[in-house]
């Protein structure tokens, strides 16, 4: 079908549905879009779920894609001055971008930025829990700054200092910032002297019954690794647990598997 064709099926549709199918058009595209930045860069699988962002693109979904379009329906009306139409339009536009931006806005600011190991597991550092201080004494490292292309592996090393060490636990004790906060303390990983190889979890010894075990076996088919050489290190996010997979001979991230499948 042509465009001159698709033109006149739509003038000649009701007044209310064309400006109904118009809006729901666009909001989906804009949307959607979103969705897939926050999704797929921000928040990469599994990070969405572990993270719980899903019911914040829920809401968003609901008012842009839903409430929107369907308050244009009612508000388009034959009957209405260009002026008196637009006006309209204009205000659910703007509730809608308001919400839109909220959105993303609260997804950008909690996204996780570093995902920390430390003591045997993995913590997600999220990039409103970095404050400038603490990235400004990382300054001259790779850690200086939050990435906007999704999360970094990295480990979090104590210092050799023993009274700096301790200082670090007893404000981890006081519920202030513990090591994974403090960004000047992060290495590349996987590191050098690492005791990840001691602390995880060899794959072959999670039940053969268990559904982390099914998640596992089908994210090492995929890359080709036995389940002899694989281990795996517990991981925490805001909503859901989950697990590392590891290569033991090299520790490289193979994925994270989240708990609740």
């Amino acid at each position: 079908m042509d465009r001159r064709a698709i033109l006149r099926k739509m003038i000649r549709m009701p007044y209310r549905l064309r400006y109904f199918l118009t809006h729901l058009a666009l909001s989906a595209l804009i949307v959607g879009s979103t969705v897939v930045l926050v999704v797929f860069v921000w928040y990469p699988p599994p990070f969405a779920q572990i993270e719980g962002i899903y019911s914040i693109l829920l809401v968003m979904a609901a008012v842009d894609v839903g409430a929107g379009p369907l308050c244009t329906l009612v508000a388009a009306s034959p009957r209405k001055s260009r002026a008196h139409l637009a006006r309209d339009l204009a205000v659910i536009g703007c509730v809608q971008l308001g919400a839109l931006l909220y959105g993303v806005h609260t997804a950008f600011a909690a996204r996780p930025a570093y995902v920390v190991y430390s003591v045997g597991q993995f913590e997600i550092e999220h990039a409103n829990e970095l404050t400038a201080a603490a990235l400004a004494k990382a300054r001259g490292t790779p850690f200086s700054s939050t990435p906007l292309d999704g999360p970094r592996f990295v480990e979090a090393r104590f210092p050799a200092n023993q009274a700096e060490v301790e200082r670090i636990i007893l404000s981890a004790i006081r519920g202030g910032p513990d090591i994974k906060d403090m960004p000047r303390y992060y290495v590349a990983w996987p590191a050098a002297g690492t005791d990840a190889a001691q602390r995880a979890e060899p794959a072959s010894r999670i039940p053969k019954t268990a559904q982390l075990r099914a998640a596992v076996d089908a994210l090492l088919g995929k890359n080709g690794i036995p389940a002899t050489d694989a281990a795996i290190l517990p991981i925490h996010g805001r909503i859901d647990r989950g697990a590392v997979v590891l290569r033991k001979s090299n520790l490289a991230i193979l994925g994270v598997v989240p708990t609740a499948m």
